[in-house]
Formats: C-alpha cells, sequence, structure tokens
C-alpha cells in the first residue's frame, strides 16, 4: 500500500483552522501512512474495532473526495473536517492538540483499491533518536524532536472503506472515554456497541426500564436465545418473562437502537459482569453469580449484605 496524496496541520483547542494545502513528501512518509492504516485494519479483522456507520450523507461523502475526488475536493473535505476538529476540540478540556493528517491511499491489490485516510496524531516523546547508517558503512545515532505516535499504537483514526459487511469505515478509537469522543463526532460517524458489550447493555437497559429483579431474570435467560437484533431478543425473553410487557421491549429496543454507541445485535453467549456498590466497598463479577448477593436492613442501621463463596476470602493491600 502506498500513499498518493497528504495534506496535515496542526489543531488545538482554541486553535485557527489551517488552510490545507498539498503536502511534498508523500512517498518518504508512505510506509508510515501505510502502517497506520494497516495497524487500523487489523483491529477490524481482530474484532477489536466496532462498526462504523455514517448517518449523514454528507459526511459520507466527504470521506469520498478524501479517497477519490479531485485536488480541489480532497483539499476542501480535508478543511472542513479540520475545522469541524478544532471546533469540537473547544468543549473537551482534555484533548490535547495534535496533528491532523488527511491521505489518499491505494492498495498494491489488482484491481487497485483507494483509501480515505484520517489521523489525528499526537506528539508522544519531545525528543528522540533514529539510527543512521553513514557512507562509510557506519551507523550513528540521529537526533529526532517531536515523536508521532507509533503504527499500532494510534488513538483516533480513519480508514475508508472497510471491507467488514455492515460498516462502512474502520475506527480506531478511545470512545468509552468521554475525551475520545470529539473524534467521532468531527469525522460524522457513529460506533456500534461491540458484540461483546451488547449483552451488558441490553441487561443494563433491561433495568433501567424494568427494575433490578427482571434483569436478573434476564441475566438467567439470556445464554438459551438465539443472537439477534434487540427487539427480537426480547420478545423471545418476553416469552417466558410476563414482566417483559409488549411495552416494555418496545422502549428497551428503542433505547438500545437509539443509544450513542447503538446495539444493533444482541451476542446472547457475551459475558455480563455486574457491580455491586455498598457504601465504600465495591463487589464486581459475573451478572450471574452477584444476583446471589443477598441484603436486608440493619435494626442497628444501614445494610447486612451477604453472600457465598466456595473460597476463603483474602484481603490485600496496595
Amino acid at each position: 500500500m502506498r500513499a498518493t496524496r497528504l495534506t496535515f496541520f496542526r489543531v488545538a483547542r482554541g486553535a485557527v483552522p489551517a488552510i490545507p494545502w498539498i503536502r511534498p513528501g508523500v512517498v518518504e512518509v508512505s510506509a508510515f501512512l501505510a502502517a497506520h492504516v494497516a495497524g487500523l485494519r487489523d483491529r477490524a479483522t481482530e474484532g477489536s474495532a466496532a462498526h462504523a456507520l455514517f448517518a449523514n450523507p454528507a459526511d459520507l461523502q466527504l470521506m469520498q473526495d478524501i479517497r477519490s475526488g479531485d485536488e480541489s475536493a480532497f483539499l476542501a473535505a480535508a478543511g472542513i473536517l479540520g475545522t469541524r476538529l478544532v471546533a469540537e476540540m473547544h468543549h473537551v478540556g482534555g484533548a490535547l492538540p495534535g496533528l491532523l493528517v488527511c491521505s489518499t491511499l491505494v492498495s498494491d491489490t489488482d484491481p487497485t483499491i483507494a483509501y480515505a485516510v484520517v489521523l489525528k496524531l499526537q506528539v508522544v516523546s519531545e525528543q528522540g533518536a533514529v539510527l543512521q547508517r553513514l557512507d562509510t558503512g557506519e551507523e550513528t545515532l540521529a537526533p529526532v524532536t517531536d515523536v508521532l505516535d507509533r503504527p499500532g499504537e494510534l488513538q483516533k483514526g480513519l480508514v475508508f472503506p472497510d471491507e467488514r459487511p455492515d460498516s462502512q469505515a474502520v475506527v480506531g478509537d478511545k470512545a468509552a472515554q468521554q475525551e475520545a469522543r470529539y473524534f467521532l463526532r468531527a469525522m460524522g460517524v457513529t460506533l456500534e456497541a461491540r458484540d461483546s458489550a451488547s449483552a451488558g447493555a441490553l441487561v443494563a437497559a433491561v433495568a433501567h426500564r424494568a427494575g433490578r429483579v427482571i434483569a436478573e431474570q434476564v441475566v438467567q435467560a439470556l445464554p438459551s436465545v438465539q443472537p439477534a437484533a434487540p427487539r427480537e431478543v426480547l420478545a423471545t425473553l418476553g416469552q417466558t418473562i410476563p414482566d417483559l410487557t409488549e411495552a416494555a421491549v418496545a422502549d428497551i429496543a428503542e433505547a438500545l437502537v437509539t443509544a450513542e454507541r447503538p446495539v444493533v445485535r444482541i451476542d446472547t453467549s457475551a459475558h455480563v459482569t455486574a457491580r455491586l456498590r455498598a457504601g465504600a466497598l465495591t463487589l464486581t463479577g459475573p451478572a450471574d453469580e452477584v444476583r446471589r448477593v443477598t441484603w436486608e436492613s440493619d435494626p442497628e442501621g444501614g445494610w447486612r449484605i451477604a453472600f457465598r463463596s466456595d473460597q476463603e476470602p483474602k484481603v490485600t493491600w496496595r
């Protein structure tokens, strides 16, 4: 894979968005950019990258322009993304300054496939060194400054298109953390909940709508249900859990598919974790085990909490 064109500019909170222009030296950094693309696509292959969709056709067109538009369209799209990214960073206190890189990369396959690549690179080290070989054959260390994110460790990046069914792009994200969502908003992309998190999201939504007791019944019944869309899974559960009424099923399904990370498919075999908090103590474990914890009010005040363990409790300190 090789890069064919490139633009980049600095982005930071409160910065004035730069006017992008075609940068020279694309050949020299082609391998660096291709390595970042490979790292992002590897996340999709291994299943750690969520499916990504563009709800607004105009946002999808920006990616098409970076991928295969003419030079004017390429630069205009980069400028729009940069302006939006700076605006989103303004609202996030933890948004670090960096370099927004937009590039077109072409595969080595026959026929070739063009990709739009958008990366927000951050300086991970102000000082560094590289090994250089002199004309004499000797090796020496040469200083470098402002070392950027290494391929494979990128926090914020996007590759379009995505070969996965039902996904339009591969996004490298820390989207579970608030400080990373500004990148997603600037790109106009929505990440679906990962399959591994879908069952937990379903149980949490049931608890919010129908209460803890019903949620615990769902935890027990879920492994016997076939994976499917939220409404289908909930309808099947409702056949054995009467309190999951048609109205409750509709409300819960709507909450899941319209969430910030939409849940469009429930992996019913996925692990569900529960967390129980009591004052300064927190108990975390498999939901089916945590549901066995009982508590009752203490006549002297507060609560008495009890649970059974096959192993003797141990205390450690740190």
